[in-house]
């Protein structure tokens, strides 16, 4: 089948082109954390089939967006991972998600929920030039660990626990929702227990612009 096309001389629309073909876009916010293998994107997208993964994943390649690694071993194996093109879109997939947080609501009980959504959530609500953050941290929930490095610049989290981490961020999934959408302050949080920091919260208080 023929892709179709807006045909227009217009970034956008040569974009879309691009990526926006249903999944396409999910596909690439799953690879947000790093290098994954079929089976482990297959499991992240719950109501992908089989052979819409395969093709979507040959288009992503075709377009250089993503591109196939083999690990080093022991693992030995094929992973998918995002080309410098694809890193690109990193911020594209920020203020996606800074623009849809405040209108999810409430999970629905069908809805997919996952820990690496919620740490790319986080990671859309920092906030450049936050005075004393820079460092390593480790954030758990949801029964997973993710590290992530700050800079006065950037931030990047990544899938596993972090080594000798500056500071370590305990709460569930739900709880991490309301603080990346809004309607949970930091201050709240930690007061009620549903959240636990090691360490001085005010340089991550600035460095996610959580008050």
């Amino acid at each position: 089948m023929a892709k179709r096309s807006y045909n227009q001389y217009c970034g956008v629309a040569h974009a879309l082109d691009l990526l926006g073909e249903r999944w396409s876009l999910v596909i690439l916010r799953n690879l947000l954390l790093g290098p994954k293998r079929y089976t482990d994107l297959l499991d992240g997208l719950p109501g992908i089939g089989t052979g819409l993964l395969s093709q979507r994943l040959k288009e992503l390649d075709a377009a250089g967006i993503i591109t196939r690694a083999t690990l080093p071993p022991p693992a030995a194996s094929t992973v998918y991972q995002l080309t410098p093109d694809g890193e690109g879109l990193r911020p594209v997939f920020h203020a996606l998600s800074r623009w849809g947080l405040p209108r999810l609501g409430a999970p629905e009980p069908e809805q997919h929920v996952d820990p690496e959504l919620v740490a790319i959530a986080m990671e859309a609500r920092f906030r450049p030039g936050a005075a004393g953050a820079d460092g390593v941290y480790e954030l758990r929930t949801g029964g997973a660990a993710f590290r992530f490095t700050i800079t006065p610049e950037r931030i990047d989290f990544r899938v596993g626990p972090a080594e000798a981490p500056r500071a370590v961020i305990e709460a569930d999934i739900p709880v991490l929702t309301e603080l990346a959408n809004g309607t949970l302050t930091l201050g709240a949080a930690l007061e009620s227990g549903a959240l636990a920091i090691t360490g001085d919260p005010t340089p991550l208080a600035a460095a996610f612009g959580l008050s």
